[in-house]
């Protein structure tokens, strides 16, 4: 009985890598909803794992894969800008997935908030914290550790 629960456990740490975030992506620029006074609007709603990072972060990047939600607010000609989408990178070492493409030279970055604590996070208010991957990862590992104890 033990070895099936075993068996299991590894099964829902399989499936839970299988997570990725789910974020808002849209351009105060294209959509006026987008900005400061956010409206939520459900053609904003992307499933991160479908989104490719930027090609000048690639060579920066050690995974391909979005790893959190993403608020910038940046000033182009003198025109503010608001931008939500996935963040790829390094979550608490935001120097890398917050840069921007160096190739807009009219464009100054003003902010860059990073959010990985729930799907959509990077609506009107963006904080750092955990995402639901870490919390199965963090669950199936004790889990199994459990289960693994009590083996003879």
């Amino acid at each position: 009985m033990q070895q099936y629960l075993l068996w299991f456990g590894a099964l829902i740490s399989l499936s839970a890598s299988a997570y990725a975030i789910k974020c808002y992506a849209c351009e105060s620029v294209y959509e006026e909803s987008c900005g400061e006074d956010f409206e939520v609007e459900t053609h904003f709603k992307y499933d991160c794992s479908f989104i490719a990072p930027p090609r000048f972060l690639e060579s920066d990047l050690l995974s391909v894969n979005a790893t959190a939600c993403l608020k910038r607010v940046f000033k182009e000609n003198g025109v503010r800008k608001i931008v939500r989408g996935c963040f790829f990178g390094e979550v608490n070492a935001t120097d890398v997935g917050c840069k921007m493409d160096p190739t807009l030279t009219a464009v100054q970055n003003v902010s860059c908030h990073v959010c990985d604590n729930e799907n959509f996070c990077n609506g009107a208010e963006a904080v750092i914290g955990w995402n639901g991957l870490d919390k199965w990862k963090l669950f199936s590992s004790l889990v199994l550790f459990l289960l693994a104890a009590q083996v003879p």
